[in-house]
């Protein structure tokens, strides 16, 4: 950068002092090109990652493990005295003057967002997930995409089973162009281990969403965090619908007929009982998006090299043992037989969606509730025969549910969330949030500058 310098870092032009690492886009191998999305436009575009874990130095509050990626596009500008260049935000910034001409930039919304998942630990541990969720538990939590923003709206991603918070990876990748979305919403995504089962990753869905409020609180007006919208997709749908539902007593009842004041269980067993059963509901969530979520659960729980797998998963000591002493005295007051021990295992995330699990009893005898407004998002294999039909993993009597705003049949397997229609889907969704709340600022299409291309 001889005989040029750098534009001061403001509102739209980057801080280098706070990237770790710059490169341009094209350096970089996006693996699905069908779904590459760039813009045309003046710069270079380039991929921006600021590491969130230096070593020594603690990560701050809900940022991915390993970093966060930018949009950045380079310009060097020879109309002043001294060649300038301009880092521009281009998640900020859409067009950029120089001199008197105002030109729009050019932008590269996969590269980086490609390479994050390239990045992040998040992504490829979905079987270990499931089979020895202990090992992969210290990741369970939520990841802010970038900082958070009092500003905007928070949209969360909860993934589902055998899954990783990379199943949003092509909706993320599809809503990144739209300048609407990076106005108004900010993504947030849950990750958990998926071999536990759905009711024990509801309540630590809902503890950890409780602490990200608290979070988001204490950084501005929670305005737009009442506002929050939720995607859910399979498993993630139940933690979703279980964290929003108040319960009252109908999930302890399809367990247990003992008052909990009564049972006869270890202190730790109670407690984690009541965290599970008897809880106070989400409540900041507005929208919610069901995307194959087995409702009623999934025949495939049962299938027995299904219940092959359920019985390889290991869960954590300290678990296992409040499932299986609630598990006992669950099974024997439900059954009203004195159950052998050696016949009771406790429950995994595999055989808690069976369509015969308790779970599925009270969670489908509660109400959504009438403060938020909900959407449901199903697969059709092939077949075209709804309501006959099914994603192969979920039926459709098992994903449709009443009572949503909106349903829409999509042509594909379980793997919703990788569907072009979904996502457009996905996209009228958000549009119609933001047009409700007043909060459109553009025509409720959105503005149509987005371009495929391929390398």
């Amino acid at each position: 950068m001889i005989n040029t310098v750098i534009s001061a870092p403001n509102n739209s032009n980057a801080n280098l002092a706070k990237i770790d690492s710059l490169f341009p886009s094209t350096a970089y191998k996006v693996s699905n090109k069908d779904r590459y999305r760039i813009e045309p436009g003046l710069g270079i575009p380039a991929v921006a990652w600021t590491a969130t874990s230096p070593v020594g130095i603690s990560r701050p509050p809900f940022f991915p493990p390993n970093g966060q990626p930018r949009n950045i596009t380079v310009i060097l500008d020879f109309n002043t005295p001294i060649p300038q260049w301009h880092f521009n935000k281009r998640w900020v910034a859409d067009d950029h003057q120089v001199g008197k001409i105002t030109h729009h930039l050019a932008a590269d919304w996969t590269a980086p967002i490609e390479f994050f998942w390239h990045m992040c630990d998040l992504d490829n541990l979905r079987i270990q997930n499931v089979l020895i969720p202990e090992r992969y538990s210290k990741e369970t939590g939520l990841y802010f995409l970038q900082p958070y923003d009092p500003g905007k709206i928070p949209l969360v991603m909860v993934h589902g089973l055998v899954s990783s918070p990379d199943a949003y990876r092509h909706i993320i990748n599809d809503l990144s162009p739209e300048p609407w979305f990076r106005e108004k919403y900010q993504v947030w995504f849950y990750n958990y281990p998926t071999g536990t089962p759905w009711l024990y990753n509801a309540m630590r869905f809902r503890q950890i969403m409780g602490e990200a409020g608290n979070f988001a609180r204490s950084k501005g007006p929670d305005d737009n965090l009442k506002k929050m919208v939720i995607l859910s997709h399979s498993m993630g749908g139940l933690l979703t619908r279980t964290a929003i539902s108040d319960p009252k007593t109908k999930l302890y009842n399809a367990h247990f007929k003992t008052p909990i004041d009564k049972l006869d269980v270890k202190p730790e067993t109670k407690l984690l009982i009541k965290e599970g059963l008897l809880y106070k509901p989400l409540t900041d969530p507005k929208r919610v998006v069901f995307m194959a979520v087995p409702h009623r659960g999934s025949p495939m729980a049962s299938f027995r090299g299904t219940a092959l797998i359920s019985n390889l998963i290991r869960l954590p000591k300290t678990l296992t043992v409040g499932l299986l002493d609630a598990s006992i005295h669950s099974a024997r007051e439900i059954l009203e037989v004195d159950v052998p021990l050696d016949q009771i295992r406790p429950p995994t995330s595999i055989s808690s969606l069976s369509p015969k699990s308790r779970g599925f009893i009270g969670l489908n005898q509660i109400a959504l509730p009438k403060t938020m407004t909900f959407h449901s998002i199903i697969g059709d294999k092939g077949q075209g025969d709804t309501p006959e039909s099914s994603d192969g993993v979920v039926p459709y009597w098992s994903s449709h549910i009443e009572s949503v705003s909106s349903e829409k049949i999509v042509s594909c397997n379980h793997g919703v969330p990788d569907n072009p229609e979904a996502s457009e889907e996905v996209k009228r969704i958000l549009l119609l949030h933001l047009k409700q709340e007043k909060l459109l600022n553009y025509p409720e299409n959105g503005p149509k500058k987005v371009a495929r291309a391929a390398r």
